[in-house]
């Protein structure tokens, strides 16, 4: 089974202007993901989709691939990923590279390490439709979310069980995950057949990341949060602070 990797890194952003060129850590954040991919021992073909011609020099200052560049019509914050990497696939499709399994990865989310990536091709050449990075759901649970009404008193969004006797300690609620926008890993036929939904299949799959690998940089308090784990990563790993890494 051919595997494609494809890093989507569009040129435009609203929270963080110019955000998969901002430097973290001492590097552009596109190459974070870039580099991890490039270490991942089961891609076979990694690609870099961008409609911009700075993010394309930085990639293929890596050593990464960018055989086209995008449609700027694909480049807008509303269009969906898979949509995106949709495209990435019928282009090698043209170009002669015909894969079978295609994992989207974003750059925004600098903490995925190889082994992530290498663990979601496992599990669909194992027999999943898909694999796809999701976290668990800590503060901000479901059961936890209130509505705020229009007279400006606020209730409980789950009405059909009684959360606040049932769940008054965090510990006992239920254990939900959440996507968390890493690593999309699919068949090519989910991506052939796709009818505008996340192309998940019958039988997608989970990988689970922890609350670092987790973080998706979309807002400026998202990068100093990022740039201070990098700098402090060894102490904060020693003093219990955050679960230990063995990447970036």
């Amino acid at each position: 089974m051919k595997v494609l990797a494809i890093i989507s890194a569009r040129g435009g952003s609203k929270g963080v202007p110019r955000k998969n060129m901002k430097m973290l850590g001492g590097h552009p954040l596109v190459t974070h993901m870039i580099r991890a991919a490039q270490q991942a021992k089961l891609v076979d073909r990694l690609i870099v989709s961008t409609d911009d011609e700075e993010i394309a020099d930085c990639a293929r200052s890596e050593g990464a691939d960018v055989p086209f560049m995008r449609n700027h019509e694909l480049g807008g914050d509303r269009i969906p990923l898979v949509e995106v990497t949709k495209d990435g696939m019928e282009q090698m499709d043209d170009l002669g590279y015909r894969a079978d399994v295609i994992v989207q990865l974003s750059p925004t989310c600098p903490f995925v390490g190889p082994s992530r990536i290498d663990e979601s091709i496992e599990m669909v050449r194992g027999g999943a439709d898909s694999a796809v990075s999701v976290k668990r759901i800590e503060h901000e649970h479901p059961y936890r979310a209130k509505v705020i009404e229009d007279d400006g008193y606020f209730r409980s969004f789950v009405t059909d069980v009684d959360v606040e006797m049932k769940y008054q300690s965090r510990q006992d609620l239920p254990e939900l995950y959440c996507t968390c926008g890493a690593i999309y890993t699919r068949r090519r036929e989910l991506l052939k057949h796709w009818r505008g939904d996340f192309a998940f299949g019958d039988r997608p799959f989970p990988v689970i990341l922890n609350e670092i690998e987790a973080i998706n940089i979309d807002t400026p308090l998202d990068f100093i949060l990022a740039d201070f784990i990098l700098k402090e990563q060894n102490r904060l790993e020693d003093e219990g602070m955050i679960p230990r890494l063995v990447w970036p």
